[in-house]
């Protein structure tokens, strides 16, 4: 794939994501893209933990942390593969430290590997400079789902 082809799909990736009803995760994170880099195979998006993913705790939601090294996985895939959507296979997260409520949250992820059918990424999240959280992602690419999802 081109670097061309690369930013291309994921600005395609990102319009897909804007289109997503007004209650998804996606629009609940208010994720946007901060930054990409074809050459290393890199994404960083911001999310906000707002006052909707706060637990009994005070802090946000440890499963909309997942949902945002999910989305940023999945966009580095779009922009990787030119593909519309990959399947998680594994997603592996640990959390260090609560994201208070009101933070921005910033993921940089990168991708390990890009294969035909299987995609694998590391990603850090971050509050200003922080690590928060890291995780580590699978991702089947769209072929090989179909043929699953038909048999």
């Amino acid at each position: 794939m081109s670097k061309e082809n690369f930013e291309k799909q994921i600005r395609k990736r990102m319009n897909e994501l804007e289109k997503i009803n007004a209650h998804g995760v996606f629009k609940e994170l208010k994720g946007k893209i901060t930054g990409f880099d074809y050459d290393t195979k890199s994404l960083t998006m911001t999310y906000e933990a707002t006052k909707f993913h706060e637990n009994a705790f005070g802090i946000m939601f440890g499963g909309s942390i997942v949902g945002m090294f999910d989305i940023t996985f999945g966009t580095l895939t779009a922009g990787l593969g030119d593909y519309s959507v990959a399947p998680t296979v594994q997603l592996s997260t640990t959390f260090l430290k609560g994201i208070p409520t009101g933070a921005i949250v910033r993921i940089e992820a990168e991708a390990v590997s890009s294969g035909k059918t299987i995609m694998n990424f590391v990603g850090k999240a971050y509050v200003e400079q922080e690590l928060m959280a890291t995780a580590s992602g699978t991702f089947m690419t769209p072929k090989p789902f179909k043929k699953f999802i038909e048999e």
